[in-house]
Parts: C-alpha cells; structure tokens; sequence
C-alpha cells in the first residue's frame, strides 16, 4: 500500500498540519496539530493567499509563511515545525497502512463527498479508517439507539437493518454495544454492508477477528475522525454521531432517552441542522425520548409498519417530501394568521 493511493500532496500536508501522527511522547518539543476551526480559518487563508494550495507550504521556511498568509510569527513557527516532521510522520504512515488502516483529509478524492457536502466546515479535516474506502460514496442509513435496548426495540434495529440491505444501502452506525450492533448485525446476516463510525479505538477494533473477515470480505469500513489508537470518550462518541448523520441519507432512531445521552444529543443536532431526515422508532413502549424527538420535528417510522413496506429507501424518501411539503404549509399559514392578527390590530 502506497502513501499516494489515498493521500493527494495536498493531503500529507493535511494530514501533517491536523493529526498527532509522527509527533513525539507527550513531553515532547513537537507543536501541537491543529484543530478543525484552525484548519478551516489556515485554510481559507492559504486560499486567498499566492499559495492557493496547502501543498504548496512544503519547503517554505517560517519567513515566508509569515509573510504570505499573514499570521503571526508563533503560528508561522508552528507550520513550520509540524510540516518538518515529514520523516516520522512517513514512518508512522507506513506501519499504519501495514496494518490495513489508511488515511484521507478533506483535500483528497475519497473522502466521503456526502460528508463534505452536508456537514461542510464541520467535515473532520482527518479521517482515518479501515475496510473498502468505495463503500462511504454510497449514502446509507443511519441506525441509532441505546445501549440498553429491549426486546422490542432489538427485533425492530435488526429488521430495520436487514430492510436497509434488501433496499440497497448500507447500515451506518457507531458500533457500540446495543442498537448500533444490532442493526450492523441485521445487514450482515443480510449479506449486505455497513459502515461503522468509531468513538472507540480503530486500531484495537481491526484487530478483533470477526470484524478483520469482514473488512477483509469489503462488507464493513470503520472510520474515525480521532487518532487511530484514541480509547473511547463521552466527548469523542458526540462528535463521532456528525459523522453517523453526515454519512447518511436517513436516520432511524430505535431507543433515545429524553434530554439526555449521545442518542439524544446526536438527534437533536441533526434535526436542527437538517443533515438528513429523522425517522424515529413508534410503538406502544418506545421511550419518552422517541415521542419527543417527533415534537421536534421527527418523522414515524412505526413498528407494525416496517415489516409491511417493501422498499425502504423508496418509502423513507416518500415520507420526507411529504413532510417537507406538510412544514412549508403550516408555515404559511402560520405567517398568514400571523398576518390577519396585525391588520386586526390595525
């Protein structure tokens, strides 16, 4: 595996500017990566700046970084410096791509074009994973619950699962224990592909022998926007649900508790920012979170009607326009009501 099979020239830099790999121990005199709102503001101004390209930094001393993009002299340093460590970092790259792991930046041709079109400044600048790289083109759906899950619920995520196959998509989820599983599962034993958004470990995940057969068979690509050896944080599993929505071209929420839990927060987000219609889970024991969510702006996906609808794509891309046309409505009418108030008034 050759560095230059998924990273562009624009990418090492990248990836040299925004990740942890090749730096020393903690401790050490290495400059700190920068971060997503740092590369986004680094981007711009290499955009506007004589370099155009992030490639072009290559080579140039601190001077002239200075100079031409107009930062201060610590921060021109700090390029610098993090672009110097191009010998470490190849070493790193080289025992990770020998492990069957690789990585993309925003600037490369792999990166996912429905994550950069719909999360847009809040594309990870980095990602790194493991599995068939052509499996994120493809949007999917995104499945998404408790890790506590009840029967119910547990018959539900498989099913809806094995429906997301049988229309052909993928499965997007988070991989944890519980409905991300569950619904991973569904599509497996569907013969089908998944694709798992990590808050966890990358490189401990790949090595666990069941997961290496599938990645190995190019049904399942795991990706994480945190350091492949990162271990799992509440924080890191928040960030990690943008991905699970961006990847996607619907979302199915199984179980969600109410204001509380990455489920929740994750589904929140998505609904305000519209990064792909939210279907949620309707029975007659869903928790108070799945019947809060619809007050949000929701949409049923009730559970003796999933076995009944034969394409799951088709019938969710349905559903959404129709709520689309049902929101512009209620609008309207809203801001005509509103309208008859203030000529009363007057």
């Amino acid at each position: 595996m050759d560095v230059r099979d998924y990273l562009s020239d624009d990418g090492q830099v990248v990836l040299a500017l925004c990740s942890a790999l090749g730096l020393r121990e903690s401790g050490g005199s290495d400059a700190a990566p920068f971060t997503l709102s740092e590369w986004n503001d680094l981007e711009k101004r290499i955009a506007e700046s004589s370099y155009r390209q992030p490639a072009e930094l290559q080579g140039c001393g601190a001077g002239e970084i200075e100079k031409e993009l107009g930062v201060t002299p610590a921060e021109a340093e700090r390029i610098a410096r993090l672009l110097g460590r191009a010998g470490r970092l190849a070493v790193d790259l080289e025992s990770f791509f020998s492990r069957g792991m690789w990585a993309l930046t925003r600037r490369d041709q792999g990166y996912p074009a429905r994550l950069r079109d719909t999360l847009k400044h809040q594309a990870p600048s980095v990602l790194f994973g493991a599995g068939e790289m052509r499996l994120l083109q493809t949007p999917g759906v995104a499945v998404v619950g408790s890790r506590n899950i009840d029967e119910a619920g547990t018959v539900f995520a498989k099913r809806v699962g094995a429906k997301t196959v049988a229309a052909g998509l993928p499965v997007v989820s988070g991989g944890a224990r519980g409905t991300d599983r569950i619904a991973m599962d569904g599509a497996m034993e569907a013969d089908g592909t998944a694709i798992g958004a990590l808050a966890d470990s990358l490189e401990a995940t790949v090595r666990k022998e069941d997961v290496r057969d599938l990645l190995l068979d190019e049904r399942l690509v795991l990706l994480t926007p945190y350091a492949p050896t990162a271990g799992f944080t509440v924080g890191g599993a928040m960030g990690r649900n943008k991905l699970i929505y961006g990847l996607a071209e619907f979302g199915v929420v199984v179980s969600s508790d109410f204001q509380t839990g990455g489920t929740w927060s994750g589904a929140v987000e998505a609904l305000k920012a519209g990064w792909c219609p939210v279907f949620v889970r309707v029975g007659e024991n869903v928790p108070k979170g799945n019947r809060e969510l619809l007050k949000l702006g929701a949409a049923e996906l009730k559970e003796n009607q999933l076995e009944k609808i034969e394409h799951l794509a088709d019938w969710m891309r349905a559903q959404a326009q129709q709520k689309t046309v049902e929101t512009d409505l209620f609008g309207v009418a809203q801001e005509e009501t509103g309208t008859k108030r203030r000529r009363r008034k007057n």
